[in-house]
């Protein structure tokens, strides 16, 4: 069969995770299988019985499977019913979350069934023993989002250089340009005032995300600008029900220590975080070490000036001073110091908001991604067959 056929078959592809959370890493698996259903694949999604995954894959429009592990590895009765799923849909690939699920999916996968990782996540942990070597070996294809990624996977395992691919994940550049959401509207649902000017984050709250390091960085900023401490208003948003109330405890702890604590407000997740991002005239992303950053794409791809850490991926979407700025972690003095000088400066936020919105759009336009996305699969598929 030629090249050109065989990228004419469609897929029979099953996406599979089974954390029981819905964060980033797992909206983005699910939105890979929506998007090569989206163009004529057969997608299911194999899943654990939780509320929240299950919730948005079928918001997204998949057929799911509920399968529930009960070992983190070689969990044989789960991978009996995976086997069974795949057989129903004739399943010919099987792209999977996350390292830990490998062993089972390839349980189920037999000798017939491709098997690619889609590896989001960093840990720099060697991973070239007995066990992860049989692993990796029998992985078809690995994609990663990052350059960082392929690095690391190529040198802690023993999986071939010529499987990995790097994809970035893509964004619809018309759902997020500037004009889709106007910044009123978006002030209006976050009820700030059309004068303030605000600063904020977006993401899961977790101490790894940094909004401890955040709230302290508005007090600290505001007492080096009296005109910044009369004018600031901040949003802190992605709460989930479920969080750590202990972690909870202490953000509220922090913000009702400001001085303009009644003008800093924590707000839930939204399945539409555009609105949160237009309210805004500075995006922080304050994370420890961040894989990736898709929060930052969506910043930036509707014009709004971004800080971000100088660690894990995220150097590789922010330069800093031309598309954004770069902090080092942990650290809310830096932070406090990027709020002011983009507070102080209106011609650098022009200038970051433009060449941001240029970059997104030349670099993460989705459908490109996606074709690349979609070929790193149908290659494993071919290894796999021996094609």
């Amino acid at each position: 069969m030629s090249d050109a056929q065989t990228n004419d078959k469609p897929l029979h592809c099953a996406v599979i995770c089974f954390s029981g959370s819905l964060g980033g890493l797992e909206l983005a698996l699910l939105r890979r299988g929506a998007e090569l259903q989206a163009h004529g694949h057969r997608v299911i999604a194999i899943v654990p019985d939780a509320p929240a995954i299950v919730r948005q894959a079928e918001l997204l429009g998949l057929a799911v499977d509920r399968i529930t592990p009960t070992l983190s590895y070689l969990d044989l009765p789960a991978a009996r019913k995976i086997s069974a799923v795949f057989d129903r849909e004739r399943v010919n690939v099987a792209v999977v979350g996350r390292t830990r699920d490998l062993s089972t999916v390839m349980l189920a996968a037999g000798r017939d069934i491709a098997v690619v990782l889609f590896q989001q996540m960093q840990s720099g942990l060697n991973k070239r023993d007995w066990f992860h070597n049989r692993v990796y070996s029998r992985l078809d294809g690995c994609v990663t989002i990052t350059e960082r990624g392929r690095e690391e996977m190529a040198t802690t395992t023993v999986l071939a250089p010529e499987k990995i691919s790097v994809v970035p994940a893509g964004l619809d550049m018309a759902h997020y340009a500037p004009d889709a959401v106007p910044c009123a509207d978006a002030r209006a649902r976050y009820e700030l005032p059309d004068n303030a000017f605000v600063v904020g984050m977006v993401g899961r709250f977790d101490r790894g995300k940094g909004q401890p390091e955040f709230l302290r960085a508005l007090g600290i900023a505001a007492t080096k600008e009296e005109g910044l401490a009369a004018d600031l208003h901040a949003i802190v948003v992605g709460q989930r029900e479920g969080d750590d109330a202990a972690y909870l405890a202490e953000l509220h702890g922090l913000r009702d220590a400001l001085p303009f604590a009644d003008r800093v407000r924590l707000h839930p997740f939204s399945d539409d975080p555009r609105y949160a991002f237009r309210a805004l005239d500075i995006f922080v992303l304050a994370s420890h070490c961040e894989t990736f950053g898709m929060v930052l794409q969506e910043a930036m791809a509707l014009a709004v000036p971004v800080i971000g850490t100088d660690a894990g991926g995220v150097p590789e979407i922010v330069t800093h001073d031309l598309n954004g700025l770069l902090v080092p972690p942990q650290n809310a003095e830096a932070i406090a110091d990027a709020i002011l000088m983009l507070y102080r400066d209106v011609e650098l936020r022009e200038k970051l908001v433009e060449t941001a919105r240029t970059s997104a759009v030349s670099r993460y336009e989705k459908e490109t991604l996606y074709a690349q996305f979609e070929q790193a699969v149908r290659d494993a598929i071919a290894r796999r067959s021996g094609g």
